[in-house]
């Protein structure tokens, strides 16, 4: 029974299903976790792609909070869940990531 709704795997884009009014409604209502997300992205990228400037200093932050050191998981479009481990890592990250967003000098 195919009602030309569903794609291959049998999932319906509920979003196609929305008039014009509340797909602007949904639009807004996302667009600040798209921001984040986009954000936390080149950070993630900036920290392991600086190794003279942004990841020494990463590394510092963490020690100073007194945290293991290790990396914000970068989100690979191609690995399954990267954005929720990138994210993950954040929360549980927030307070160095808010001090390395704060450092002006890191071009961040």
């Amino acid at each position: 029974d195919d009602d030309g709704r569903d794609n291959d795997n049998g999932w319906v884009d509920e979003v196609e299903e929305l008039d014009p009014d509340e797909r602007l409604t949904l639009e807004k209502s996302i667009l600040p976790v798209k921001l984040a997300l986009v954000k936390l992205r080149r950070l993630a990228y900036k920290v392991i792609h600086s190794m003279t400037i942004v990841l020494p200093a990463w590394h510092k932050i963490l020690e100073d909070l007194q945290v293991p050191i290790t990396l914000m998981p970068c989100d690979v479009s191609t690995c399954w869940n990267s954005t929720f481990d990138m994210l993950d890592y954040a929360i549980e990250h927030q307070e160095a990531v808010d001090v390395v967003t704060q450092r002006r000098d890191l071009g961040l």
